[in-house]
């Protein structure tokens, strides 16, 4: 089958687990034999290590509304512009490759109105994040126009030959990440999304094969892996690093926020960025995973991936975690905000061998259950390939 796929950004632009599902999903389909193409922006993120390798099936070709961790919001002519530019390119790419089913990926940023020009296509969305919820609001275009009476915004559709108003996206089926960001989509937006269905999502065991339980001892070796934002929490992880052993050291490894930094400045902190190729063996030196997200994860592979590797979580369990987080048998949960707690949490892991062993076996076993292989064979699922 023909599969075109739409996402804001696409690996090695890539800022997080959202946009490497995509790619690792893509890559499955292609080896499965079906002709996908990936329609993208040419972003690059600042701070991300993987290197660029051409791809024809991918097209870096979309402007948007987004540059260097911010919303953007141009003048009235230059949105005009970007609206114009990305309808005319995907509207030549439905007519040229004419696919037999849209997948749209992460919005977040790019012209909502390209939903608009997808109304005669049969289309899925993967909602791995809220992007239906606060995509319109980041929107210049959409957002611009919202405050005015429904004649104005018909009278500047005639005039500028684009869309005015969010289309109808219950017209669409919807691939979700957790049932927790499905309710906070009904909860949050003017959409019921009755054809949506819960996925999951899933690591890839060729980047984290599973692997056997042992106890390694423990070295004091913290290590926290995500986008480094405020969102994340990494900054309580710092704090608990004051009431933990002077050895104790937290390694944080993401694509950061410049303007987070400061927050985690510390003599015992190192910051930075790795290869994926190197995560799995990033997980595999530390003695504890910690995922102090403060805000309601969409899923949150970050605790499967080290789980594989066999390493012990501490995590807060946080909206979409909670569907797979399991307090005393995969990680040990701690509220958010809370650097006492984490702490706490940790310590208790560093005189225990067999929680760690404990753990360990459970999160070896969680991690089997969400498996890339699993959430393809699920998405294929609801594409109908």
């Amino acid at each position: 089958m023909r599969v075109l796929v739409l996402s804001n950004l696409y690996p090695p632009n890539a800022m997080g687990g959202y946009e490497m599902s995509c790619r690792d999903v893509v890559d499955r389909w292609r080896a499965e034999g079906h002709d996908v193409v990936v329609l993208t922006t040419a972003e690059t993120v600042r701070g991300t290590v993987e290197p660029a390798v051409p791809e024809p099936h991918v097209r870096r070709e979309l402007r948007w509304w987004w540059h260097e961790h911010q919303f953007l919001r141009p003048p009235w002519r230059e949105r005009v512009s970007v609206e114009r530019h990305d309808l005319r390119l995907l509207s030549q790419l439905l007519a040229t490759f004419r696919p037999d089913v849209v997948s749209v990926w992460h919005m977040g940023g790019l012209p909502m109105s390209l939903l608009d020009a997808l109304a005669q296509q049969r289309v899925v969305l993967n909602v791995c994040d809220e992007w239906p919820a606060y995509g319109p609001r980041v929107d210049p275009w959409l957002s611009g126009l919202a405050g005015l009476p429904r004649p104005v915004r018909q009278l500047v559709a005639r005039l500028t030959g684009l869309p005015t108003a969010l289309p109808d996206l219950d017209r669409h089926a919807a691939a979700v990440v957790s049932t927790a960001t499905l309710e906070t989509l009904r909860r949050t937006t003017a959409f019921g999304f009755p054809r949506a269905v819960v996925v999951g999502s899933g690591i890839d065991t060729d980047d984290f094969p599973l692997v056997t339980p042992t106890d390694r001892g423990w070295q004091w070796r913290l290590l926290a892996v995500g986008r480094v934002e405020p969102r994340k929490g990494f900054d309580t992880a710092v704090a608990a690093l004051e009431l933990l052993p002077d050895e104790a050291t937290l390694r944080i490894a993401g694509v950061a926020d410049p303007e987070h930094l400061s927050a985690l400045t510390h003599s015992r902190v190192r910051l930075g960025a790795v290869p994926r190729a190197e995560v799995a063996g990033l997980y595999r030196s530390a003695d504890v995973l910690v995922f102090p997200s403060r805000w309601q994860e969409p899923f949150g592979l970050v605790p499967l991936e080290a789980m594989s590797q066999g390493v012990p979580v501490v995590a807060t369990r946080q909206g979409g975690s909670a569907e797979f987080l399991d307090h005393e048998v995969n990680c040990l949960v701690v509220p958010p905000d809370d650097p006492p707690a984490l702490a706490a949490a940790v310590t208790r892991l560093s005189t225990d061998p067999g929680l760690r062993r404990r753990l360990t076996e459970g999160g070896i076993r969680t991690a089997g259950q969400w498996t890339l292989a699993g959430l393809a064979e699920r998405l294929a699922a609801v594409h109908g390939l």
